[in-house]
């Protein structure tokens, strides 16, 4: 339901388009701080490649020793996590005969034929509704010219 300016007294308008205009100068400074934050980290990390040295772990390391910042080292942090390979997985589980006892069988509720035992009928609005709830969120928007 539109609302028409004219029925809002000034007063309330006018610290709200302060309000506005700040947000969308702050929305912008964020955005030009996060790009610019991008380009110095690829620097820096270039300049790492270039000059560190691998440690232990096999991070890279330059030495800084940086009074204003406190920064002593930076570093190229070498992290590594292990991801579940499935396709692999089955392919040696299979050839091991070890398939059968490493998998489960999962009930999944198959939307589509929810929808196609409501529109033939054998499910009525009442139950859609209650299976498909409604969720509401909200955005700000700042609708322009």
């Amino acid at each position: 339901m539109p609302v028409h300016n004219d029925s809002i007294p000034e007063e309330y308008l006018e610290p709200l388009r302060k309000e506005v205009q700040q947000y969308v100068v702050l929305k912008d400074e964020v955005t030009n701080l996060e790009t610019r934050v991008g380009q110095i980290k690829k620097r820096i990390i270039n300049t790492i490649e270039e000059l560190g040295e691998a440690n232990d772990k096999g991070s890279l390391v330059l030495p800084l020793n940086d009074e204003k910042s406190g920064t002593t080292n930076v570093v190229k942090q070498r992290r590594v996590s292990k991801v579940f390979d499935e396709d692999t997985a089955n392919q040696i589980l299979k050839d091991k005969n070890l398939f059968d006892d490493c998998t489960q069988t999962i009930t999944v509720l198959d939307q589509d034929a929810v929808m196609s035992a409501y529109y033939n009928g054998l499910l009525t609005d009442e139950d859609i509704e209650a299976m498909f709830p409604e969720k509401v969120s909200w955005a700000l928007i700042l609708e322009k010219k």
